[in-house]
């Protein structure tokens, strides 16, 4: 899979951030990732004309036990802002992408659109 690397954003000195100016397609097909530092959170959009999941990768085991992927249920036309995302849970532990977060989605096209951000 070839994901999108998108950059985290950080907001203004007046704690604004212009998602909509900056927001990328997060395409069904290929997902996106991001460096997370775990004051990372990720904006969200759902322009689909239903529910779309939108899912942060969990490639971590404790004592041999899978950790469930967390996901969030982005209604249409909705925005939606989740994280952070401990670095120890989320970050991909090795190799070309070690310290960043994998972001997945149902949506096709560009019905949902990711920012991530910190303050």
């Amino acid at each position: 899979m070839a994901r999108t690397n998108v950059t985290v954003l950080e907001t203004d000195p007046n704690g604004i951030l212009d998602a909509e100016a900056v927001d990328v397609a997060l395409h069904v097909t290929d997902g996106a990732m991001f460096t997370n530092d775990g004051r990372t959170r990720l904006w969200m959009k759902n322009a689909g004309a239903g529910v779309h999941v939108v899912t942060v990768v969990t490639p971590r085991t404790i004592e041999g036990l899978a950790v469930a992927d967390k996901t969030y249920s982005v209604a249409a036309g909705k925005y939606a802002v989740a994280g952070p995302f401990r670095r120890d849970l989320y970050n991909q532990p090795s190799g070309a992408d070690a310290g960043k977060a994998y972001v997945n989605t149902d949506g096709t096209g560009t019905e949902v659109t990711i920012v991530p951000f910190k303050d």
